[in-house]
């Protein structure tokens, strides 16, 4: 039905008329818009943006730097180390006394063995490295075995090359010149090359030019066994061909694609966790034989390397002869050799004998170990934060280019000069020259005439074949400029082998970096056998592989407060997702980035109704409870302090479900926000029931039930499904979650992941928790992370991964009612705990990353607190024990952890538990200490409140109970700041290093440096204070307070008191029931809140399937009053028997420990650091006496010291460790945008540019205009605003302060103009990218060139957009029916 002129000018004006009535007036309005501070997570991410920006760019030019320096040493240190095993027997020596004569050094056969077991060591470096990371990842992982093939063809492998590189060293390089070592370097990737083209090629489709040019490059790798030994007949040079190709069968497997014809190939020899336990004896074995293959090559009788051993580490004689002297005018004179040449010339004498420096064979060895070492870990380093092209790719290929170019210069001058390096080296030792005959034994003049010789020696000796056989190496290693991994994978994903060989460091680390990661999901892919129409059978579609984000928030009675952190957090995490998809639409042609991802945010909310009989007056439309209420009217507040301008946000759809209700919202982005209203009367309530009700809806309805979709397709959609469980109250950046997910795309085993929780909040008690948590993140979750696995992801901020939660007793496990005393401590109090121990047990990993900042509010009452532990605690304590008592299975299963990781968690709990004691003991010895009291008087002071405050335990309520821990807390708090005074007092009197004195300071400075190394969490420090005068509150009475209230199973905070009925509403009450008349609240359909609301339904599938749900798992639990009494009496027996077996632990403990300190003058020992000198003098005797005196350590604080030493040392070495990853993390997901040449741009830079900031772009074009913003959208608002703030009245002085604020000038303005509505955010990006004007992209670095180059795609996008929506109006106008027949039969119409 088509629409005239006069209704479509009627609808104006009534919208019109609407806006009107809705617009305030004047007098109302004054705004108050959010500030633009940033606090909270985002003052934590503006202030780290611009910081990691220098840090990177920085690193980019440290690690360049690094990477081409240890290279060149490396290579420049190996070739010389080689040209000392070289068969000339004399060499050119520098004579400074008589610079005009030739002098040459004879060397000794000692000093040939000096460098070879040189070589040997350097040699041996990288396998023992190797060695001891097997080692450490066999014993702290649980790696599988390998099997016999696989060994079988590791060690073959592994042995050719040795068994080249031996022939190479040992036989072809003593009988060649060092720059012809150096360039045969380059000639070791024939077997790549080959691979390459005889795979490579056709897995990749390449062109007729790029398979030429890969011809070329193994055309030129051949030649370097051919050609040389055609000109030479020399044996080093015949057999050539030999050790280049055995040392170039390392790289097959880099090399080699998945044809279905070697996948199970490809599948066995890339188990590389399985690999380690084959290095573990392969590696001394490769030692050995590189070892004995040496022996036999270098012509010397084997049992005199053995024999030689310990003198060639020792100054030997050197003989130095004149030249062209007769042997009987020769005499011999004594001549030592030190740093400085000191020679008492004698022109009788014409030998003489110099000692050899065995220093400088160690310096070179070490230089060239820890080059090879520093190169390949910052090559490794590159790697993992996406610098490879710069500071890796590019310092590698330029390293043999400057190395030829160092070892060329330092020949030429030895031979110009030979004292050249006089004052740097031993004057005995030098690279060997080029020659032109390797019989003729004049080794000086044949070199210095072929350096006159110049370019036609270069020429006559194919020397110029080099750059070829350099040009080949770059081709065969082209991979490394295009790295395709994600950011901070593990070692085995970025490299094939996880070692490196220290000889050929550039060639071993670029032709072992992985082309691909083929990962087992990859290789079961490929490994599928093609349809008949040569299509793959798999139906995985690349959309299945974007990371699915579903937000799993619980919430119960969180304030407003608390609930505007969590939605601000979801609206930018919204906004953040829906500039990805603009970016992905219409800026990067259909591509996603790197960081894209899917969006959806459910909201689990516990008691959601109010079923109290007298308040409702339908039982099947019961009224919404305040909370609920109070979100519904918190979501477009939350949206304004983003955005700083009013957002329209629609009514929730209300749909009606089998377990309460549901309100979907759509959010500024399009994504959607879903909240789950329960009810408890139809499905069972608390935090662990609300997450298997997600659990199963998302993943078993979601993924298991898709129709026609295979299994295979279903593990993919499951592998990269994320659920992102959340608390009420979180506050979160988009970016923090990014880093989440990355570490989830990283490490395929990763099943949960967890951030860095801040608490946040005011008072003491919440200063308490900001130190205690930062400790146990700095400490605690980073060793767990670095030697095992966390145990704990808590749930107001961890990122599950889908499938890990659908394997085998974890999902179902879950499911699992508590019947016994235990599991309602286990399973209810500390659900998160107990979710992430199902997950271990199944073989997969739980990691920290603490560049993931999330801050929760935390307890600011103690009595909260209190509460707030006593659930943690025991639920704590519980888990660990059932980890530890299924520790043979946990270490079977889990690669991560073993049986140290296990033994570190023991000696944990053991801490745990007799904490109480150990806090009592450290009172009574600080009493009798500060206060010079006895030990019994000290023991009974604090015997006394502790027994009095375990008797209220037993007999008083939890409020008098609190009161009293309240008051005794205090007091303590007084005592602990006498002690540290004491402390300090002990410390100047007993020195610095007394035992006390020296474990205290090292825990300071511990703690100290942990703050320092987390620069955005050093104020956490100022708070160490509070948690110091409250360690005995916390450590002893907070536990003794959990164990003895563990039978209450409540939640303990966010709890309401039941309402009590006011005795004066009884009369009106009387009055209703006389009337007949109720004042019930409505229900949750018709609330008022909810009016303008659509109706909505599920499905009948989903529908039966919650009905199915709830009967099996989620039926409510009805509890008779027996029932309620038989599990409150089976939880105080569980409490008595724990309190029991805790109190008489920890008397035991005290009491040993107290009666040993008792007897402390017997039982000590003497401390041997630092005694006292004492001087005595008799007058009787008229003697002086001197003793020393040792202080005292008994055994018990001796083992203290040793065990809490032990666990600190682990924690600090840890953290470094964590430190440098998190690190690296933050360093990958910075991208820098400030250097920019335009001129020197490309057209694929310029597009690479566009892509690289179309998140940003989109960002800009979708954001709504702030309130006090003063730009706009290019429709001039600004200009009229400005033109009035510029009135001509410049005599009165009042009115420029105002111009100058124009504030007065904006609010009649947006008042009498029509207000934009930039609630939609991809309307406002459409509206923006497709407007007439240029884009204005504010703070975000692009050349011109890319300018121009996004407006011409604005512009073409406009135009197939504008085409299509004319096609499509044309079409609806003229339906095919009406305007031509069925084309089928007609041959005559024209499509």
């Amino acid at each position: 039905m088509s629409m005239n002129v006069d209704d479509y000018l009627s609808d104006e004006i009534f919208n019109k008329n609407r806006k009107n009535r809705e617009r305030p007036p004047l007098w109302d309005s004054f705004q108050d818009p959010p500030s633009k501070r940033a606090t909270g997570s985002a003052a934590n991410w503006s202030k780290l943006g611009v910081v990691l920006k220098i840090f990177k760019t920085l690193t980019y030019l440290f690690v360049f730097v690094v990477m081409l320096g240890t290279a060149v040493i490396s290579k420049v240190s190996f070739i010389f180390m080689a040209a000392q095993i070289s068969l000339r027997d004399n060499v050119t020596y520098c004579q400074t006394i008589e610079p005009n004569e030739n002098f040459e050094a004879n060397l000794p056969t000692v000093e040939r063995i000096t460098w070879i077991w040189a070589l040997i060591f350097s040699f041996a470096a990288p396998e023992v490295f190797t060695f001891f990371r097997s080692l450490r990842i066999c014993v702290f992982k649980d790696v599988k075995s390998p099997t016999w093939l696989e060994v079988v063809l590791v060690i073959a492998f592994e042995l050719l090359h040795v068994a080249g590189l031996s022939v190479l060293i040992f036989y072809v390089f003593p009988r060649i010149d060092s720059i012809r070592a150096l360039f045969l370097c380059n000639g070791v990737c024939f077997i790549p090359s080959v691979l390459n083209i005889l795979m490579g090629t056709k897995i990749r489709g390449k062109s007729i030019a790029v398979y030429s040019i890969s011809l070329f490059a193994l055309i030129a790798q051949a030649s370097t066994f051919v050609v040389w030994p055609v000109i030479n007949e020399s044996m080093a040079m015949q057999i050539l061909v030999v050790p280049l190709i055995l040392i170039s069968f390392r790289w097959w497997e880099n090399y080699i694609n998945s044809y279905s014809s070697i996948v199970n190939l490809i599948k066995l020899v890339r188990r590389t966790k399985s690999r380690y336990h084959t290095y573990l004896y392969l590696s001394p074995v490769k030692i050995l034989v590189f070892t004995l293959t040496a022996f036999a090559l270098t012509g010397q009788p084997m049992e005199e390397y053995l024999t030689k051993f310990t003198q060639a580490w020792k100054p030997h004689d050197i003989v130095i002869k004149k030249l062209h002297m007769g042997i009987n005018q020769l005499s011999t004179i004594q001549y030592n050799y030190h740093h400085h040449n000191h020679y008492h010339h004698n022109h009788n004498y014409q030998q003489f004998i110099v000692q050899s420096n065995p220093n400088v064979v160690v310096s070179l060895l070490l230089s060239q170990v820890l080059s090879s070492y520093l190169c390949y870990i910052f090559g490794k380093f590159a790697c993992k934060i996406k610098i490879q092209e710069f500071s890796f790719a590019l310092p590698i290929s330029l390293a043999t280019p400057l190395s030829a170019a160092t070892i060329v210069i330092l020949i030429w001058l030895r031979e110009t000069d030979v004292c050249s390096f006089n004052d740097y080296l031993p004057n005995y030792l030098s690279f060997r020259g080029p020659v032109l005959d390797d019989d003729n034994d004049d080794y000086a003049g044949q070199t210095l005439q072929w350096w006159r010789l110049g370019g036609n020696a270069f020429t006559k000796d194919y020397i110029w074949l080099w750059i070829l056989w350099w040009l080949s190496q770059l081709w065969v290693t082209k991979h490394i400029w295009n790295p395709k991994n994600d950011k901070n994978l593990p070692t085995e994903k970025l490299f094939i082998c996880p070692w490196y060989s220290g000889f050929f460091i550039e060639q071993c680390i670029t032709m072992n970096r992985r082309i691909a990661d083929w990962n087992e999901d990859y290789l079961s892919i490929k490994s599928e056998s093609p349809s008949p129409n040569g299509n793959r059978t798999t139906d995985i579609l690349e959309t299945d592989k974007i990371p699915q984000l579903i937000i799993c928030a619980t919430m119960w009675h969180e304030t407003q407060d608390e609930m505007m952190e969590f939605l601000k957090s979801i609206v930018r995490l919204d906004e953040d997702q829906c500039a990805r998809r603009m970016a992905k639409i219409y800026i990067n042609s259909g591509k996603a980035d790197d960081e894209y991802y899917e969006l959806e945010t459910n909201i689990f909310f516990d008691d959601a109704f109010v079923l109290d009989e007298k308040c409702m007056e339908n039982a099947k439309n019961p009224p919404l409870n305040e909370y609920v209420k109070l979100l519904i009217t918190s979501i477009e507040k939350a949206a304004f302090e983003v955005y700083g301008v009013q957002i329209k946000i629609k009514s929730p759809v209300k749909i009606e479900t089998p377990y309460g209700g549901r309100l979907v919202w759509t959010l500024p982005g399009r994504s959607k926000m879903i909240a789950h209203l329960k009810n408890k009367d139809k499905i069972r309530h608390k935090k662990r029931w609300s997450q298997v009700m997600y659990m199963y809806y998302l993943l078993g309805f979601r993924i298991m039930e898709l129709e026609n979709v295979s299994a295979k397709r279903k593990a993919v959609i499951a592998e990269n499904t994320f659920l992102l469980a959340l608390d009420g109250d979180i506050d979160f950046q988009p970016q923090a979650v990014q880093l989440l997910i990355d570490r989830m795309k990283a490490i395929d085993e990763l099943g949960a992941a967890c951030g860095r929780i801040h608490p946040v909040g005011r008072g003491p008690m919440v200063w308490y928790q900001i130190f205690e948590y930062a400790i146990g993140h700095w400490l605690q979750k980073a060793t767990e992370h670095v030697i095992g696995c966390v145990l704990c992801s808590p749930g107001c901020f961890s990122l599950f991964r889908g499938s890990a939660l659908m394997e085998n007793s974890v999902m179902k496990k879950y499911t699992t009612v508590s019947q016994e005393p235990m599991h309602y401590v286990q399973y209810d109090q500390g659900e998160d705990r107990w979710l992430c121990t199902l997950i271990l047990k199944q073989g997969l990993r739980v990691e920290y990353s603490a560049a993931a900042d999330a801050y929760t509010h935390s307890p600011e009452m103690f009595n909260e607190f209190y509460n707030q532990r006593r659930r943690w605690v025991p639920s704590t304590i519980a888990n660990i024990f059932d980890l530890l008592s299924d520790a043979d299975m946990v270490i079977k299963n889990n690669s991560s952890i073993s049986m140290p990781y296990i033994i570190y968690q023991a000696m944990l709990m053991i801490g745990t538990v007799l904490g109480p004691g150990t806090i009592f003991l450290m009172m009574v010895g600080a009493l009798v200490t500060v206060f010079s009291t006895g030990i019994w008087n000290a023991f009974l002071w604090n015997f006394i409140p502790l027994l009095t405050f375990i008797l209220s335990c037993i007999y008083l309520k939890q409020k008098y109970q609190l009161l009293l821990a309240f008051v005794i807390s205090s007091l303590y708090c007084l005592v602990m700041m006498a002690v540290l005074i004491g402390i300090i007092i002990q410390i100047i009197d007993d020195g610095p290093l007394a035992p006390a004195s020296l474990f205290f300071l090292l825990v300071f400075l511990q703690i100290f440096i942990a703050g320092l190394v987390h620069p955005q969490e050093v104020a956490a420090l100022i708070c160490g204070f509070i948690y110091y005068i409250t360690i005995p509150s916390m450590y002893m009475l907070l536990l003794i307070y959990s164990v003895f209230n563990m039978n209450d199973v409540s939640w303990g905070t966010r709890e309401v008191a039941p309402k009590k009925e006011d005795e004066s509403s009884a009369p009106s009450q009387q009055l209703d029931e006389n009337n007949k008349e109720k004042d019930y609240l409505p229900g949750w359909i018709n609330d008022p809140l909810l009016v303008d609301s659509e109706l909505g339904e599920i499905s009948l599938r989903e529908k039966r399937f919650w009905k199915e749900l709830i009967k099996l798992y989620l039926r409510p639990l009805f509890h008779t009053k027996e029932k309620k009494l038989e599990i409150a009496d089976s939880l105080r027996e569980l409490r008595n028997m724990f309190a029991f077996a805790f109190v008489m632990i920890n008397s035991i403990f005290v009491l040993v420990v107290f009666l040993l300190q008792l007897k402390k003058d017997y039982l000590h020992l003497e401390w041997p650091i630092d005694p006292i000198d004492f001087i005595t003098y008799d007058d009787i005797n008229s003697q002086i006496y001197i003793y020393r005196r040792y202080k005292e350590l008994d055994p018990i604080g001796l083992c203290f010291v040793v065990f809490f030493g032990v666990i600190l040392i682990i924690q600090f070495i840890a953290m470094f460790f964590h430190r440098f990853a998190t690190i690296s993390q933050l360093l990958a997901t910075t991208k820098l945008d400030w250097f920019r040449t335009s001129s020197a741009l490309t057209e694929e830079d310029a597009a690479q540019e566009i892509r690289g900031n179309a998140v940003h772009i989109a960002h800009q074009l979708q954001r709504p205009k702030r309130l006090d913003d003063d730009d706009d959208d290019n429709d001039g608002n600004d200009d009229a605003v400005s033109d009035i703030g510029r009135a001509n009245d410049d005599s009165i002085d009042g009115a420029v302060r105002m111009a100058r604020r124009q504030t007065i000038f904006k609010l009649h303005e947006s008042c009498n103009k029509n207000q934009c509505d930039y609630s939609d955010l991809p309307r406002n990006f459409e509206r923006r990218f497709f407007g007439n004007d240029d884009i204005n992209v504010k703070h975000i670095s692009m050349s011109r060139k890319s300018l121009m180059m996004l407006n011409k795609t604005r512009f073409v996008t406009k135009r197939r957009l504008t085409e299509q929506v004319r096609c499509n109006t044309d079409f609806n106008r003229c339906p095919p029916q009406e305007c031509y027949d069925n084309i089928a039969y007609d041959d005559s119409t024209k499509v």
